[in-house]
């Protein structure tokens, strides 16, 4: 790996630094709104040493540090009785400041919903487990990456984990299953059948209309889900609706039209 140069500056101290010293800067900072004081409230609920990283601070006047990334945090800390909070205390101007606020609140590299579910399966997270094992009764696996070429995927490997998670806290475990198990059943080889493309109107329309197994299957074989998708398509484009309305529109219609004939 190539070695970069490293720009002239201070290296900065890790210290413990009293809250009460810790002073907020708002030429750059955030005013906290209701949202950011029901965050900080939840921080301070679930307080752990262990997801606690140490604050971004700058010396200033009248022995006073201004916080610069992790305002929310020395709330928490505060909340819970906490004197003192560990710190990275940079040697940098005020506009310096600004700008390492911009790049830390901007440039952030993004944890993917994979990366979560991972993590939280391993800590044995409640919506984790349940969203595993609601695919696991299909014969499905909610992946928990998504850098799969595309030689390697196979039928019933799931990626979109914020659908499925979003579906299981919502109540609709069965119909996640029973969908999924229907559409391996109905084509155990399709892949594309497990696309986000279909499955996002798919299982939106089995959770509005919650049965079992063997009533999706026979919905799927009464008319083939892509010309589903393709009709839906095209009175999308037609009415200038989106096309996620209009294809779980179409499930749903032909659901229900299902549930009338039986």
């Amino acid at each position: 790996m190539e070695m970069l140069e490293l720009t002239p500056q201070p290296a900065p101290q890790l210290m413990w630094v009293k809250i009460g010293d810790l002073v907020i800067d708002d030429r750059y900072q955030r005013p906290l709104s209701t949202n950011n004081w029901a965050s900080i409230k939840r921080i301070a609920r679930e307080f752990r040493w262990s997801r606690f990283s140490p604050v971004l601070v700058a010396p200033v006047e009248g022995g006073h540090y201004a916080v610069i990334d992790g305002q929310h945090r020395a709330h928490a800390a505060a909340l819970c009785g906490i004197e003192a909070i560990p710190a990275m205390v940079a040697l940098v101007a005020p506009d310096e400041q600004a700008l390492a606020f911009i790049e830390i609140n901007t440039r952030q590299i993004r944890v993917s919903g994979h990366v979560v579910y991972r993590a939280a399966l391993t800590a044995g997270e409640e919506w984790a487990v349940a969203c595993r094992d609601a695919l696991s009764a299909a014969g499905c696996e909610l992946m928990t990456r998504n850098n799969v070429s595309k030689n390697d995927k196979r039928a019933g490997q799931v990626f979109a984990v914020g659908l499925i998670r979003n579906l299981i806290q919502s109540g609709h475990h069965e119909a996640v299953t029973n969908g999924l198990a229907a559409l391996m059943e109905y084509d155990p080889e399709a892949v594309a059948n497990f696309t986000d493309t279909l499955l996002t109107p798919w299982l939106a329309a089995c959770a509005e209309n919650s049965r079992d197994r063997g009533f999706y299957l026979d919905v799927l074989r009464a008319k083939r889900p892509w010309l589903v998708i393709e009709a839906a398509d095209r009175l999308a484009e037609q009415e200038g609706k989106p096309k996620a309305t209009a294809r779980r529109e179409f499930f749903s219609m032909l659901m229900r039209r299902e549930g009338r004939e039986v």
